[in-house]
């Protein structure tokens, strides 16, 4: 069980995240704190880049014990709607990492903050068919969702973007503009444009403005149940 192979990590221990394909780096890092019950532990964690993140995990994780003095750092709180989305990965026992940042109201300001490319930050829109289903579209950062793409993509005759009112009544559990590509309401298609397969990592909004999630692009489209496809504007 992941809870046993991981239990007893302390402050100091160094995380290891290896990587799942040949040639795949890993990926090293220090505990600053471990959070949560004994149980289901998460960390705290400074990786070797020197950025920090709540980290979770998952099957590829070993800890290494150190003897180093443990150091202090303050407790990042999580929102309401960022938890909703924990629970789901906790429960898949997937390796994924909270990342806290100023707040940001785009996709692409969201990527400038955290240091990394607008083409691997997912951005998700919400469409409905001709039938009332809502299909989250995740495009990246840089680039636009194609209306037509979408609507061939789901087999629908059209498809058309909710509007703000629209959204702040489907996902009242969310921020306005943060809604992830899954958690909350079921019954929601799911598609990710397939040029976020070229990425080993992909970083989306945590249901608020001011919390990331990172995990593996592959876990991403398994959780969330998603089709890949060409969706973005060329």
């Amino acid at each position: 069980m992941l809870a046993t192979r991981l239990a007893g990590a302390k402050e100091g221990d160094v995380v290891e995240v290896s990587g799942r394909r040949v040639g795949e780096p890993g990926r090293m890092g220090e505990i600053l704190e471990v959070l949560g019950p004994a149980d289901r532990p998460h960390y705290v964690v400074r990786w070797e880049d020197g950025h920090q993140s709540i980290f979770y995990p998952g099957e590829t994780t070993s800890i290494r014990r150190q003897s180093t003095e443990a150091r202090a750092t303050p407790q990042l709180d999580v929102a309401a709607a960022t938890r909703l989305l924990v629970e789901k990965l906790r429960d898949a026992e997937l390796e994924f990492e909270l990342l806290p940042h100023r707040r940001t109201l785009t996709a692409a300001s969201e990527a400038r903050v955290l240091g990394v490319l607008p083409q691997a930050v997912a951005k998700t829109l919400i469409a409905r068919d001709e039938e009332g289903v809502h299909i989250r579209a995740v495009v990246p950062a840089s680039g636009r969702v194609s209306i037509s793409k979408l609507a061939s993509a789901v087999s629908a005759a059209k498809v058309a973007l909710l509007t703000e009112a629209e959204l702040v009544m489907a996902y009242p559990q969310f921020e306005l503009g943060a809604v992830p590509p899954f958690g909350g309401p079921a019954g929601d298609r799911v598609v990710v444009d397939s040029g976020f397969t070229k990425h080993d990592h992909v970083v989306f909004d945590g249901g608020v403005h001011d919390t990331s999630l990172r995990m593996r692009t592959a876990d991403l489209i398994a959780v969330a149940d998603a089709q890949t496809a060409d969706i973005a504007v060329d």
